[in-house]
């Protein structure tokens, strides 16, 4: 019993140091890219693997300008992202290895960001920080 509360303490502090980390990178990587625009107040970031998608909703209101922004630790190599409509239908992806979109929407909908970490040669799995941030200039 000793040794399975160990290892869940050892989990959860595994777990923290890795969110730390993340946080870490974004503020210092990810927040210069948004430039002018005003970053949102959601944190949106996790420790992914090669192989791993994630996708996050947002809301979009029209008539402001939007930068969304997706970086990622440079170990996970080129991570591709979409950006989708409630349909699921691709109204934009980073083919051109862009780590931002610039977009004005016209009505307020709501739209999701679709990330994908490419799978890797290695025999090694390596865990990266991918985060995904909004600014807004109205």
């Amino acid at each position: 019993m000793k040794y399975t509360i160990l290892l869940l303490a050892s989990f959860a502090f595994f777990t923290v140091e890795a969110s730390s980390l993340c946080r870490s990178f974004t503020k210092r990587n990810c927040v210069p890219i948004l430039e002018d625009y005003l970053q949102n107040d959601n944190y949106n970031a996790a420790v992914l693997i090669p192989g791993d998608e994630a996708e996050l909703d947002m809301a979009f209101y029209g008539g402001v300008s939007y930068r969304i922004v997706v970086c990622s630790h440079a170990i996970l190599g080129e991570v591709e992202f979409s950006l989708n409509d409630h349909n699921g239908n691709v109204l934009w992806t980073n083919a051109d290895g862009e780590n931002h979109l610039d977009l004005q929407v016209a009505t307020t909908q709501q739209l999701s960001v679709k990330i994908k970490v490419p799978i890797s040669e290695s025999s090694l799995i390596h865990e990266g920080c991918v985060s995904i941030m909004l600014g807004s200039i109205e």
